[in-house]
């Protein structure tokens, strides 16, 4: 089984090879082949068009920072502590 899986990935990694020298080396004479032509159409089918329709980022100020003095209030007082009395029966 191990040389099976050995062979296969060498076909693969020739076929591949051979594609890419194939499609690397060929060219046409005019443009007009060039446009029925399976490699070049499938080579320039699988590269992404270059688009511009995003919008330019507009920077514009929206508000402005303020920054306030907090201060807090000390405050100590011995109901705030949770402190209960003893139960009544």
């Amino acid at each position: 089984m191990r040389w099976l899986q050995r062979w296969s990935a060498w076909v693969c990694l020739s076929l591949l090879l051979w594609t890419v020298a194939a499609e690397s080396t060929h060219h046409h004479p005019n443009q007009t082949e060039n446009a029925s032509c399976t490699i070049c159409l499938a080579a320039h089918t699988a590269s992404p068009a270059i688009r511009n329709s995003q919008a330019a980022p507009v920077f514009a100020t929206v508000g402005l920072l303020r920054e306030e003095a907090a201060v807090a209030k000390a405050r100590f007082d011995f109901s705030d502590l949770g402190i209960r009395g003893p139960p009544t029966l």
